[in-house]
């Protein structure tokens, strides 16, 4: 063998790492770490709930959902819209800009703890279920971990550090599970549950000031940023309010209407189908926004086709995706649970209907708030009240409980409608695009509905 012939597969071999980088530098692109993201928070999710089930009686569900939608709710009607503000503000690198939202915040988050404490009593009466103040009480220790939290987890969408922040929010729910389930193993009861809450959520904020740098803040009230916050925040908190509205009220009024145990296994469905609204809410919230912002920042031309460009192909998978959730809702209540979970079923196949919109609407919503038309989300969120408040009655006199839960699923398209006018004054809207993003659902939810029949026919489920 000469010199030449040996040293030959050696250019070979260097001609294959540019191969390699670019499928790395595609792996590590902002959209295939958040759908590898959301694929692994899913995948996490439903082993905790397969073994949360096993361990826990549906009534317990009940009452995480009962917790939930109070502390949501406190959480919604406190929004000061910190992670838009911070990720489009001119100044969001700025040391004083930084000290001033985390002292807001942290006096925010105090705020609502006191408030959850002295209110528990009377939430816990109003909802018919007095045996649960305590619990509402201990749980208000969430907002002040919360709130002792470092920006870094803000100004890391700024940053685009997404894949940081993405392991970040992993290694969190893999302690919670964790510690959830072996909480449940002793205690069999809801304490298990608020138990993991604490401790992912006190293993968040430690990581927050671990995992990034420059991550200490300290106390400060500037008065520009302040006015800025609350010029910004004023429409945030209004359309906030009402998306507690939305979002919450038929889980307040049917707390109060259900058992524990019917209660337990809708809260299991809606859990279930906001699995989409993961990726929704982490496609749109830290790459569509921090890109759009950007493009409005440098004064891109074309925005709309860039708008649209941005999103494709997620779109057309995602849509497939949600469809197929539609149509398979029965037979992955099946899979995932014992025969005692089996009422979950129609409760998920209707809520599965709102999250196949979510992300044109939210990526309406993501173009419009980065041009600058702030606005535009509170009267969507206008918009989305006035059509629970006729749709909603309507749905309960008429069909009890899944009437008003068919109203609160139909919600999200009905306001898609509204939101494309909105694009449309302003030039953004491109029907064949939305139209094109939406087909797919209707051959994922056949794909999904032809399983359910061929996997039962076989006796699998």
């Amino acid at each position: 063998m000469t010199v030449q012939q040996a040293a030959a597969p050696w250019p070979r071999f260097v001609a294959t790492r540019p191969l390699l980088q670019r499928l790395i530098a595609l792996a590590l692109r902002d959209t295939n770490v958040v759908i590898a993201s959301v694929i692994a928070t899913n995948m996490l999710r439903a082993v905790s709930s397969v073994i949360l089930t096993r361990l826990l009686m549906p009534e317990v569900f009940g009452i995480a959902g009962v917790i939930a939608s109070v502390s949501f709710t406190a959480a919604l009607v406190s929004d000061l819209g910190f992670q838009a503000f911070v990720v489009r503000h001119q100044d969001g690198d700025k040391a004083r800009f930084l000290d001033t939202i985390w002292t807001v915040g942290l006096i925010r988050s105090l705020f609502l703890t006191l408030l959850l404490i002295a209110l528990a009593n009377p939430i816990a009466n109003a909802i018919g279920k007095p045996e649960l103040a305590s619990l509402i009480a201990v749980s208000s220790i969430t907002f002040v971990i919360e709130g002792l939290a470092s920006l870094t987890l803000l100004t890391a969408l700024r940053h685009r550090q997404v894949l940081r922040l993405s392991l970040l929010e992993l290694a969190v729910m893999a302690v919670q599970i964790v510690a959830t389930a072996a909480c449940a193993y002793v205690w069999r009861n809801y304490w298990a549950i608020l138990a993991g809450m604490v401790i992912s959520g006190t293993f968040k904020t430690a990581l927050s000031y671990l995992v990034f740098s420059n991550s200490w803040r300290r106390f400060a009230l500037e008065k520009q940023y302040l006015r800025d916050l609350w010029g910004f925040a004023r429409f945030v908190t209004g359309s906030s309010i009402i998306t507690m509205l939305l979002a919450q009220g038929d889980k307040l009024i049917l707390a109060g209407a259900m058992s524990l145990e019917q209660f337990g296994l809708y809260i299991l469905a809606v859990n279930l189908a906001s699995a989409p609204l993961a990726f929704t809410s982490a496609f749109s919230s830290r790459v569509l926004y921090p890109h759009y912002a950007q493009l409005w920042r440098d004064g891109a031309a074309d925005l709309r086709a860039q708008f649209y460009a941005k999103r494709r192909l997620p779109s057309l998978l995602y849509s497939f995706a949600a469809g197929g959730l539609i149509g398979s809702a029965p037979l992955i209540i099946a899979i995932l649970y014992d025969p005692r979970y089996a009422g979950a079923a129609i409760f998920l196949q209707i809520m599965a209907i709102g999250p196949l919109f979510a992300l044109p609407s939210n990526a309406a919503n993501e173009a419009l708030t980065s041009t600058g038309h702030f606005k535009a989300t509170l009267q969507a969120s206008v918009a989305k009240l006035v059509w629970l408040g006729i749709a909603g009655p309507i749905g309960y006199f008429t069909g009890g409980a899944i009437g008003l839960v068919l109203a609160v699923a139909l919600m999200e398209p009905a306001v898609l409608l509204f939101k494309w006018w909105q694009l449309r004054a302003i030039a953004l809207l491109d029907l064949k695009q939305e139209g094109l993003f939406l087909a797919p659902a209707v051959a994922g939810a056949f794909v999904g509905y032809q399983g359910d029949i061929l996997l039962r026919s076989l006796q699998l489920f």
